[in-house]
């Protein structure tokens, strides 16, 4: 891609062999990329771009917590900023996924892992404009036979990780797009609430 353009990324971190899951958006809020990956090549992903904007999911365990710091420190030396109100070229900014879909939403969310909250999430991001599967499509793919052979078409859904990457890529664009619409809570950038 060519180094002039922007990318809007949104990354969840876990522990293991590739502990990011990794969403990226273009200006029109289609997908470019939706991938797990080591450090390093999210991050050589990220140096490829003159501006790039990433939010990082904050992790709620202690172990998370410190990959989060070991990350924003990765982050600085390939010249990102935190996030400020002034646009600057790379900036990363934290997010709390599970807030952002629910001031998203502006109702009561069913559990992240559960399929009823898959389905939830992708509406959300749906109804957002992100180009993701319309869930509502899934239902047209079941069949009472494929129920009883113990097959669903759930391979296109987002997994809850990708979900809450894509929620913070989603919210980078938001932050450079519609910058009156985000609003900052100490660190945490969120959605403004309707």
């Amino acid at each position: 891609m060519p180094s002039d353009s922007i990318i809007f990324a949104g990354v969840d971190i876990s522990s293991g062999r590739k502990p990011l899951t990794f969403a990226a958006l273009d200006e029109g809020l289609s997908i470019r990329l939706l991938e797990k990956w080591p450090w390093s090549e999210a991050l050589a992903r990220l140096g490829g771009y003159e501006n790039s904007n990433v939010a990082i999911n904050i992790p709620s365990s202690k172990r998370g917590q410190e990959l989060l710091t070991a990350f924003k420190d990765e982050l600085l030396p390939a010249g990102f900023q935190p996030f400020s109100p002034s646009s600057t070229p790379k900036q990363w900014l934290e997010i709390d996924a599970q807030d952002c879909f629910h001031t998203l939403s502006g109702h009561r969310l069913f559990p992240r892992r559960t399929l009823e909250g898959r389905l939830q999430r992708t509406a959300i991001l749906y109804e957002q404009g992100l180009q993701v599967i319309d869930p509502v499509d899934l239902f047209e793919e079941i069949t009472r036979y494929k129920l009883i052979q113990g097959i669903l078409p759930l391979e296109n859904l987002p997994s809850p990780k990708e979900l809450d990457a894509l929620v913070g890529a989603y919210v980078a664009w938001m932050s450079v797009n519609r910058p009156g619409q985000v609003v900052l809570r100490g660190e945490v950038v969120m959605p403004a609430p309707p």
